[in-house]
């Protein structure tokens, strides 16, 4: 157990690209900025999904169109960039607006007006209208993320794979693609310390093969690993592990975009969602621990489409496909390449082959899944993604407004009434009617024929003894929470 001893080796899905929040896409950048930006308040560790304030003292949310904060003093930017003041946060929050940015969080920020610096530690957020959401599905969450202006503006206006400044128990000593991201201990944190000399952070991108990298020693932590592990590990754990099981509010889901010709008929879209196997994939992939999802968002949460769920209609698909004359259409399903995820695409090969359409299989590593920009955005046709879930379905229902299309929407929906209705969820102040604005909103994304909603996604984690495991209620890592073992 030497290496435990100084350095926890933690498995993400792979190399980051970009660890600036205006332009991360991976579930592994998101997890590295959930760690290394500060926020005014974030989720903590624990099975439950609970906020407490980070870096501010003092939140006043009595006005939720003018959000006042106070900083705390002290807290210090790695890279000699000094102390996180009230001019962090009115850059961090206004650049999302700067059309030049091109910011992925642009829609987040839509209703902010400008972060007024009242003080060296102290601000007020204003927003166009009372908008609660901006606060639970935004500023608590990794996009909420603040960043040290003098860095920013010292990188050009943004940074990429390697972060410049950054706050917390650790900070970033070096990295080397298809090696590892290795994270040291931060001597100007003043905050509670990290218990380990150092995190490194290895690219597996298989679940497979995380398993035989534990077992080989070469790494302490593995989350996200299907659930269809679960009971395989369980039987049969590895040596030195320990297992369990944790339910995600990630959803997962096919997307099909409407964008491509192949697609734009809503009768073949509809065709599609009537023709997937959705029990059958949810038993093949993780031997019945995954439910069925109405949506997208989890249950438990306000605004969860209670009971709507999508039955295989076999001849009814093959009715729609002879009416759009659609038989022999070739289509393209892209998918990140892990074994879970080609199990899914298997399946729905074979599903739409019975209503006469052709499906491609296109596995691709998870930093080219993710990487689109405008001229990729045409060419989607079908693909099955997750997104890191938020408690507040807003955080993803907005993402599929007009203005998103290419960026986050990649299913092409561009319906006025649609983003109009995200504009009203996010001016709601009452929770029960934002929850039923949520319905409304994922009624209309099934009824587009764009989307076919999977599972929220139950995930194995397997950590070694020795190691207390720090984690948000899905198992994604927060390192700063991990301990060792007290003897």
């Amino acid at each position: 157990m030497t290496a435990l001893a100084d350095t926890l080796r933690i498995a993400i899905p792979a190399d980051p690209g970009y660890l600036d929040p205006a332009y991360a896409g991976s579930s592994s950048e998101w997890i590295l900025i959930d760690n290394l930006y500060p926020r005014l308040a974030k989720y903590v560790a624990g099975d439950e999904w609970t906020v407490e304030l980070e870096a501010a003292k003092s939140v006043d949310l009595s006005d939720p169109a003018n959000i006042a904060f106070e900083l705390k003093s002290g807290i210090m930017w790695s890279g000699g960039y000094g102390e996180l003041t009230a001019e962090d946060v009115e850059y961090s929050y206004e650049r999302h607006a700067n059309p030049d940015l091109e910011s992925a969080l642009a829609p987040e920020y839509a209703l902010l007006t400008d972060v007024e610096v009242t003080g060296k530690y102290t601000g007020i957020i204003h927003l166009a209208k009372p908008s609660p959401s901006f606060w639970s599905a935004t500023m608590t969450y990794g996009t909420g993320a603040i960043v040290s202006k003098a860095a920013a503006e010292a990188s050009g206006g943004y940074f990429e794979a390697t972060p410049v400044a950054t706050t917390g128990p650790y900070r970033f000593r070096s990295f080397e693609p298809g090696q590892s991201m290795v994270l040291e201990k931060d001597p100007d944190w003043t905050g509670a310390p990290g218990a380990f000399d150092e995190i490194k952070l290895i690219a597996i991108p298989d679940d497979n093969a995380a398993r035989v990298a534990f077992e080989a020693g070469e790494v302490d932590y593995v989350s996200g690993v299907s659930a269809l592990e679960f009971d395989n590990w369980s039987a049969s754990p590895p040596r030195g592990g320990q297992v369990a099981l944790k339910q995600s509010i990630d959803p997962l889901w096919l997307g099909i975009s409407e964008t491509h010709p192949a697609l734009s008929d809503i009768r073949v879209r509809h065709a599609i969602q009537k023709a997937i196997d959705i029990p059958t994939i949810l038993q093949a992939t993780s031997n019945g621990h995954a439910k069925q999802a109405p949506g997208i968002v989890a249950p438990g949460l306000p605004g969860y489409r209670e009971g709507k769920l999508i039955e295989r209609d076999v001849e009814g698909a093959k009715a729609l496909i002879a009416e759009a004359g659609a038989e022999g259409t070739v289509i393209r399903l892209d998918y990140v390449n892990t074994a879970n995820r080609a199990a899914i695409a298997q399946i729905m090969q074979a599903n739409l082959a019975e209503i006469g359409l052709t499906v491609e299989l296109n596995g691709q590593d998870e930093g080219t899944f993710w990487a689109v920009d405008e001229e990729r955005a045409k060419d989607l046709q079908l693909h099955v993604k997750s997104w890191f879930g938020n408690p507040d379905g807003l955080y993803t229902l907005q993402c599929f407004i007009s203005d998103q299309v290419g960026v986050w929407n990649w299913e092409g929906l561009a319906d006025p009434d649609y983003d109009a209705l995200v504009e009203k969820a996010r001016e709601t102040v009452d929770e029960g009617g934002r929850a039923a604005i949520y319905v409304q909103l994922q009624d209309m994304l099934e009824d587009s024929g764009d989307f076919l909603f999977l599972t929220h996604e139950p995930l194995t984690v397997l950590w070694r003894d020795g190691i207390v495991p720090g984690s948000l209620p899905d198992g994604r890592p927060v390192f700063g929470a991990f301990a060792k073992t007290v003897n």
